[in-house]
């Protein structure tokens, strides 16, 4: 190296002028001796700290070059995206759709099972809790302004909970002004243009037992649905109304038009085809002015035969009731309320019957087209020891 070239050429020169001055006097060299000495001990310390300083320095470099190592291994691990999907995009948000709570809006009428009610047959696993907090459940006076748009219509259950339910337009709306209501002392006259456009009347069977049909058309009821049997809803034994031949033969001398209907428990085709066939055989010798109508209806605080049917079975059974009604000759009617006209059967597919509404509130907002209107359940008629089911019908059977 240069540096040891240059120390060896310095080392020589000092050695000369030694030997000269060394000629001439002793005192010269030991001087000479300690400068080159001390020259050397400098030279050594600057050697020494040149070292130390290209170790420390090489050791940093190695712990920069690792320290890049370590983060160029640590990006590989996370792939850069080049998506451009949002959150909305994600799958996870389909289970969330239904934010509402007990109050849930329904497209149609469709489902069977109502909102938040398990299926019997339903074996499938509950949905994996949500990785985000749902929005807020709406206050129930919230959901009514929201839904309360003409466009849908309201289905409240006996557990308290309540569901709105778009309006299908594919179907008849009623036509009805109900503002047009008069009530007098509980019996209800319908009016258009200044007439009475309706008929008022009570259905009856065994639980009201002896009626005096004579002060029950003098108190202005014009027609009478009378209870022709019923099936078991447990058992599934069929029987025909213990009061039932009196009640008919009573009304039709008081000069009552009349009706009658069954209360089915059937949970088949055959079953429905014998009771049909029943209430035919038991009016055969009595005009009927007014419908049969099927009346199949769930128990309260119990279960009955017909809750384990479908939506689909219980609409054929309906069905085939009617059909055989209507090859009897006579007009066919089916009996619910919005839950069961809309939840439980499937009414677009039994187009030959005319409807039976259960509705005790003010204003029915049931809003396709009934026929007849079973307003209350404990109305107050004279001739009739009980409280009873008053109606009001819409059209003139009468005049059929």
């Amino acid at each position: 190296m240069k540096f040891d070239d240059e120390l060896e050429y310095d080392e020589e020169e000092y050695e000369d002028d030694y030997s000269e001055r060394g000629n001439k006097s002793g005192t010269p060299i030991i001087y000479m001796t300690l400068g080159v000495s001390v020259f050397i001990l400098i030279l050594l310390g600057v050697i020494i700290s040149v070292n130390s300083r290209n170790k420390k320095g090489s050791n940093s470099y190695a712990a920069y070059v690792a320290s890049l190592e370590s983060e160029e291994s640590s990006e590989e691990e996370v792939p850069v995206s080049n998506s451009k999907r949002t959150a909305d995009d994600l799958d996870i948000w389909d289970m969330y759709k239904n934010k509402s709570g007990n109050d849930t809006l329904s497209d149609s009428g469709d489902n069977e099972d109502k909102p938040g009610e398990k299926n019997k047959d339903d074996n499938s696993k509950p949905l994996p809790s949500p990785l985000i907090s749902p929005e807020p459940t709406m206050s129930p006076g919230a959901e009514d302004e929201k839904y309360n748009d003409g466009k849908h219509f309201k289905i409240e259950y006996s557990d308290g909970s309540s569901e709105w339910v778009s309006i299908d337009a594919s179907r008849e709306k009623n036509n009805y002004d109900l503002t047009k209501l008069v009530s007098n002392d509980g019996k209800l006259k319908y009016y258009n243009d200044g007439k009475v456009a309706s008929f008022l009347g009570i259905d009856v069977s065994r639980y009201q037992k002896d009626i005096d049909f004579n002060q029950v058309k003098s108190s202005g009821i014009e027609f009478v649905m009378i209870r022709v049997g019923a099936r078991g809803y447990q058992t599934g034994q069929i029987a025909l109304d213990e009061y039932f031949t009196q009640n008919i033969t009573r009304a039709r001398d008081a000069g009552l038009d009349i009706g009658v209907y069954f209360y089915s428990q059937a949970i088949n085709e055959a079953e429905a085809l014998e009771e049909a066939n029943l209430v035919i055989e038991a009016c055969k010798d009595y005009k009927l002015t007014y419908p049969v109508a099927f009346d199949m209806e769930f128990i309260d605080n119990d279960i009955s035969r017909v809750e384990s049917l479908s939506k689909d079975d219980r609409t054929l059974i309906a069905g085939t009731f009617l059909n055989r009604i209507v090859e009897a000759g006579y007009k066919p009617m089916i009996y619910g309320d919005k839950e069961w006209l809309v939840k439980r059967i499937d009414i677009k597919k039994l187009p030959i019957a005319s409807v039976w509404l259960a509705d005790d509130s003010d204003m029915p907002d049931y809003p396709y087209q009934f026929s007849m209107w079973q307003y209350s359940t404990d109305g107050n008629v004279y001739g009739v020891s009980t409280p009873v089911d008053m109606d009001i019908c819409f059209i003139d059977y009468s005049a059929q």
